[in-house]
């Protein structure tokens, strides 16, 4: 950003007389958002959820916006989907006779023209496929903006979110066919990062990277930025942290069913400070 038209002296301030970075951001976003409340924009959100319900009938699951900042992305995504999940959801369907596909919340689907399930697109969130070849579906395909993913056979999981896309394989080696570039293969027990920035692999614990299935998320050696990314699609509202906080390190088991008392415990194990906004909105700011 070359110049910032939310910075201003009159930041907010304070009981030491410093500025507070949680109230700046908060500022910063009033103002980027033409100095409205947030209020208001929870105001038209309802209204253009309203709307969706009316005359769209299946794009009630726009009510999986996260977030005041991504929620257009992802509301685009949704209006193109076949199938999507909302916060807390998971949905599992068929891909063939033996082949399915379960999708974590707040994603979304798109099957290819003709109908044929055993190849979609990923269009934002996270789909773990379970490819069973058989003869009416020999392979699984799923497109991303990043490329293609192909297995006959095996567990994967694609993931595509905040510019990046991640192919995670199980027990199989996959085929994939970037957007840009030659053609790669992803080995078993292994993740590719597709964007931003090319292929970065890297070996995975496969067990580590599915439990959200079984309603927890478990971070090792990562950043608090990583727990909340996990959390986000459980929380019905939006979870903003400041970039410090967010860099900080993090390891931890956390609840997926409860993520008020995931929130809790955040606040009771790293240095920050949690605080609750109007309609779901969590500020989360570094205290270190």
């Amino acid at each position: 950003m070359a110049s910032d038209p939310t910075r201003s002296t009159d930041a907010p301030q304070g009981e030491n007389g410093r500025s507070n970075p949680v109230d700046m951001q908060l500022a910063r976003l009033s103002a980027a958002l033409g100095g409205q409340s947030l209020g208001d924009i929870y105001l038209r959100r309802v209204k253009r959820r309203a709307l969706l319900r009316r005359g769209l009938g299946a794009a009630a699951g726009a009510t999986c916006v996260a977030g005041l900042l991504a929620g257009p992305a992802l509301l685009s995504g949704d209006l193109r989907a076949d199938i999507r999940t909302r916060h807390g959801e998971t949905q599992q369907l068929a891909l063939g006779a033996r082949s399915t596909a379960t999708l974590a919340p707040c994603s979304a689907i798109a099957f290819a023209t003709g109908g044929a399930r055993n190849a979609f697109t990923l269009l934002h969130g996270m789909v773990l496929v379970e490819s069973r070849p058989d003869a009416a579906s020999p392979f699984i395909q799923v497109a991303t903006r990043a490329g293609l993913v192909r297995a006959s056979a095996g567990d994967f999981m694609v993931r595509r979110d905040d510019g990046r896309t991640i192919v995670t394989a199980h027990d199989d080696m996959l085929a994939i066919l970037p957007a840009r570039g030659p053609r790669l293969t992803l080995a078993a027990g292994h993740a590719m990062d597709l964007e931003p920035g090319g292929p970065d692999e890297r070996a995975i614990d496969w067990g580590l990277a599915t439990s959200w299935r079984n309603g927890m998320l478990i971070v090792e050696n990562g950043t608090l930025g990583d727990v909340i990314a996990g959390l986000a699609p459980y929380w019905r509202g939006s979870l903003y942290i400041t970039p410090r906080a967010a860099r900080i390190r993090a390891s931890g088991v956390f609840s997926l069913n409860d993520t008020g008392r995931s929130l809790t415990q955040l606040e009771e194990t790293f240095p920050v400070s949690i605080r609750h906004l109007p309609f779901g909105v969590v500020a989360i700011n570094s205290i270190s």
